[in-house]
């Protein structure tokens, strides 16, 4: 079924590789115009590049999602393009490895916290009255299984995303009775430059996926078709909540 979003509007933050990317495809052959947000300038223009290549309208917006005044200039560009903002997808984030909590390193805690949760913050702060001003919107938050159990490679990614979720719910709780749906998605071990860049090895790769329930990791494209969903009108009682997406890793107790 084609056409899920036509006519509507999305930003997607870190949207220059990974999840942000193949979303940003995805939607754009549902029929969405999309602004591309991400600080990597050659890769979100070549987000951009990709997206338009399929005949859909797209912005690339240079932007750390830690400022606030340039997450602001973000929606004014969006709007400014496309005269309307429907939805809000918070892809954006980073993952720094850390060594125990005594050793985490301030600098690290602080860059973590600026980007996956203040950012998304700030993302939400200045989306949520454009959408008002439509009647409402869809906003998907990337979150993580890091965010709902241990996960002792990284504190600050764990706190980072465990904070996405309550911001999730939280907000949802403000916002659904004015027409905005607020949801989070929470992905297992997902094939992404960010995985095997905090991996930091092939071979660390694939034990993950022979450990793994289903013999391998996610497919961005499944964490977008998630996302699609939620996004769409087709989840249009569906607000609050975090989906787990991790091929059955949660519930596995070998």
């Amino acid at each position: 079924m084609a056409g899920r979003l036509e006519g509507k509007v999305a930003i997607i933050t870190g949207a220059s590789s990974g999840i942000g990317r193949v979303t940003a495809l995805r939607f754009a052959r549902e029929g969405a115009s999309v602004s591309l947000a991400d600080r990597n300038r050659p890769a979100g223009e070549e987000t951009e590049r990709l997206v338009q290549q399929q005949c859909s309208d797209a912005l690339f917006v240079p932007v750390d999602v830690s400022k606030a005044d340039q997450v602001r200039d973000m929606v004014d560009a969006t709007i400014d393009r496309f005269g309307r903002l429907d939805i809000l997808v918070n892809a954006a984030a980073i993952l720094i490895r850390t060594p125990p909590l005594v050793e985490v390193d301030e600098r690290d805690w602080d860059m973590v916290m600026d980007v996956n949760l203040k950012g998304l913050f700030f993302c939400c702060k200045y989306a949520i009255p454009a959408m008002l001003e439509n009647g409402g919107g869809s906003i998907v938050n990337i979150a993580s299984q890091a965010g709902l159990r241990g996960y002792g490679i990284s504190l600050p990614y764990a706190l980072s995303k465990a904070g996405v979720i309550h911001l999730t719910t939280t907000a949802a709780s403000q916002y659904t009775s004015q027409g905005i749906r607020i949801n989070a998605i929470a992905p297992g071990s997902v094939d992404t430059p960010q995985l095997r860049g905090s991996t930091g090895s092939a071979e660390v790769v694939k034990v993950r996926q022979a450990e793994h329930p289903m013999g391998r990791i996610g497919r961005p494209e499944e964490i977008s078709d998630l996302i699609l969903f939620l996004a769409s009108d087709e989840a249009s009682f569906i607000s609050g909540s975090t989906i787990v997406i991790d091929g059955g890793t949660a519930a596995d107790a070998r």
